[in-house]
């Protein structure tokens, strides 16, 4: 493949890694000092795919420019799901191809998919209480990280008596609807997550430490070649159930 890398800091850099090593090609980088924003099509002539990994605030202006020039990308820039609508009427408008996730580990998508399952029957067990702590290195720009923000979603969805993630740092008595999901950054801490359900005996836990940027690294490249020739808006899950589907 021949890829256009956009954001090119340590998550960047682990991906041209990993693609040169699988043998694809880079075929432009864009970063602050030569902005994604300012390229022109004879740029991205012969591209495949864009991964992006740059910044939360330049990450809408580069996904309508994707979509307009129909140019396939993986985003692993967060920051943005709150417009998911107005992306989705962009792939849609313009025959589109995006697949976006908050985390690319293939670790992280396996913790989710066990807490989707255990979900319903910790529904029923409404003794247990639920909360997600995250741990990321000094220098990461959002807090919480997108994938905390995800899991404490994932826990509203499926346990009723929770209606709302709150990220605060809480003063006063927390209200009992809520998952609170707490943030902490320190040193060179690549990502640590952990899901835990307390209860008045016992506490269940589901985690996830990553070990270096290689895995993130790697499911992204995974991700572009699964999206190359596919239309449309996806997420991990959806080359995850692809991929289960072709094993059987």
């Amino acid at each position: 493949m021949q890829i256009v890398l956009v954001g090119t800091g340590q998550m960047g850099t682990a991906v041209e890694r990993v693609a040169s090593q699988k043998g694809h090609e880079i075929l432009a980088r864009f970063d602050s000092d030569h902005p994604f924003d300012t390229a022109s099509p004879s740029e991205l002539e012969g591209a495949d795919v864009a991964i992006d990994f740059s910044l939360p605030s330049l990450a809408l202006t580069h996904i309508r420019q994707y979509c307009e020039w129909t140019l396939p990308a993986v985003v692993g820039t967060t920051g943005w799901y709150e417009e998911l609508d107005t992306v989705e009427h962009w792939v849609a408008d313009h025959d589109a191809s995006l697949l976006y996730a908050p985390n690319f580990s293939m670790g992280v998508s396996v913790v989710r998919r066990a807490i989707r399952g255990i979900l319903p029957l910790l529904d029923e067990l409404s003794e247990y209480d639920p909360f997600v702590q995250e741990v990321h290195h000094t220098k990461k720009v959002d807090s919480p990280s997108g994938t905390a923000q995800m899991l404490g979603g994932l826990l509203v969805e499926g346990l009723e008596r929770k209606d709302h993630v709150e990220t605060e740092t809480q003063h006063q008595r927390i209200d009992s609807a809520a998952v609170h999901v707490t943030s902490t950054r320190a040193g060179t801490v690549f990502g640590e997550h952990t899901v835990a359900f307390d209860g008045p005996y016992d506490q269940i836990t589901v985690g996830h430490r990553a070990k270096n940027r290689k895995g993130f690294a790697a499911g992204a490249v995974q991700a572009a070649e699964w999206l190359v020739n596919r239309q449309g808006l996806f997420s991990l899950d959806d080359m995850l159930d692809d991929l289960l589907t072709e094993d059987r």
